[in-house]
């Protein structure tokens, strides 16, 4: 009996919650900031400011309630079969893109102009209220955003030409 007990005890305290192994990536566009936000499963949110001519870099340890908020609407929310909604009526206004890495698959979304799904501009808003009540520090950490880039940055055709005045 001591035995059976004794396994027990060491089964359940080798059970644990497998922690969620995800790379997310928030950026947020519109005529008065632009950044991005790179959170992954630990505490560490990062948060590179892309307004001016040059990135910086900083971070923010998030709390715990910070970080669950996150981690719930990450662990429920749908991605759309699509990934670009946009109101091509609006020149300006916000743009979001959203991009979530886990082992399995990569999923990615960029909504503009009050187009898409309605949860993603509710995440958005999320985001940028967590974001908005955090202390950021500066580093020197550079974080790869090409995967992002490819939704953010406007591709330039392969046979543009600039036409100049003679």
């Amino acid at each position: 009996m001591r035995i059976f007990i004794i396994a027990l005890v060491l089964i359940f305290l080798g059970c644990k919650t497998p922690e969620k192994d995800h790379d997310f990536t928030f950026f947020k566009w519109d005529l008065h900031e632009s950044y991005y936000l790179k959170f992954n499963s630990s505490d560490t949110i990062y948060c590179v400011d892309a307004y001016g001519i040059k990135e910086q870099t900083s971070f923010a340890i998030l709390s715990k309630d910070q970080k669950e908020r996150i981690q719930n609407i990450l662990d429920t929310i749908t991605f759309s079969k699509n990934e670009t909604f946009e109101n091509n009526d609006m020149d300006d206004g916000t743009t979001y893109v959203f991009l979530l890495q886990d082992k399995k698959k990569l999923k990615k979304l960029k909504i503009h102009g009050n187009a898409g799904p309605q949860r993603f501009w509710y995440f958005g808003e999320v985001l940028e209220k967590i974001k908005l009540n955090l202390q950021f520090t500066k580093t020197n950490k550079k974080i790869d955003f090409r995967e992002m880039n490819k939704m953010v940055i406007m591709e330039v055709p392969p046979i543009f030409v600039v036409d100049t005045l003679k």
